[in-house]
């Protein structure tokens, strides 16, 4: 075997290195952009949570002007409130028509089972709260939800609209006027919800975990 047969060709060991290298920067780069999309999770025994402003962003605000965000925001909510209820209204069924004082009356009648009623909607209605210490008041009219995040006292952010099950998305805003989307999903006990909320500004997702 010749010398030049038993000596490892450098160009081959610079690839390699090479190849390392890039594998390791694109590993990096993976982490930072996946690090980049998940704003202000918290992880502790009970799960995860975030909120739906971010807490830096609404800190660089003056107080003046965190009142004044969270007042428009406020009557916003109360502006939702009204549509909730004349929704509810407008969506009340018609009553049932009276069955004819004649109609027949056989043993099949009271053999029949009576209707069970199954509930396709949760009732979630009430304060649920999170593991860092914030509070979300949600109100349910039927199949219309608002959800009210609330911070130390001041609204940060609201969601509200029409749901169908127990996995919902609503169309939602926060105290730095960024308009946005919170999915939940409602346990089966109806004490939590778990979901992630989507700032359609910053394309930021924050995981939600509420109990109640």
């Amino acid at each position: 075997m010749s010398e030049k047969d038993s000596t490892p060709a450098p160009k081959a060991q610079s690839t390699v290195r090479l190849a390392l290298w890039l594998t390791f920067l694109a590993f990096l780069l993976i982490i930072a952009v996946f690090h980049s999309k998940i704003s202000e999770i918290h992880f502790d025994s009970q799960g995860v949570s975030a909120k739906m402003s971010n807490t830096e962003e609404v800190n660089k605000l003056s107080p003046e002007d965190r009142k004044a965000a969270s007042d428009d925001l406020t009557q916003r909510i109360s502006a939702l409130e009204k549509d909730a209820k004349s929704h509810v209204e407008t969506a009340k069924p018609a009553a049932a028509p009276e069955q004819p004082a004649t109609a027949p009356v056989t043993e099949a009648t009271y053999q029949q089972p009576a209707p069970v009623q199954q509930t396709s909607l949760p009732n979630i209605t009430g304060t649920w709260g999170s593991p860092i210490g914030l509070a979300y008041v949600v109100q349910q009219y039927g199949n219309y939800v608002l959800i009210t995040e609330v911070n130390q006292g001041v609204v940060e952010a609201a969601a509200g609209g029409t749901i169908s099950g127990w996995s919902f998305s609503l169309q939602s805003q926060n105290i730095l006027n960024h308009p946005g989307v919170l999915t939940l999903t409602v346990s089966a006990d109806q004490r939590h919800m778990t979901g992630q909320y989507l700032d359609n500004v910053t394309g930021q997702v924050s995981a939600m975990y509420l109990n109640r």
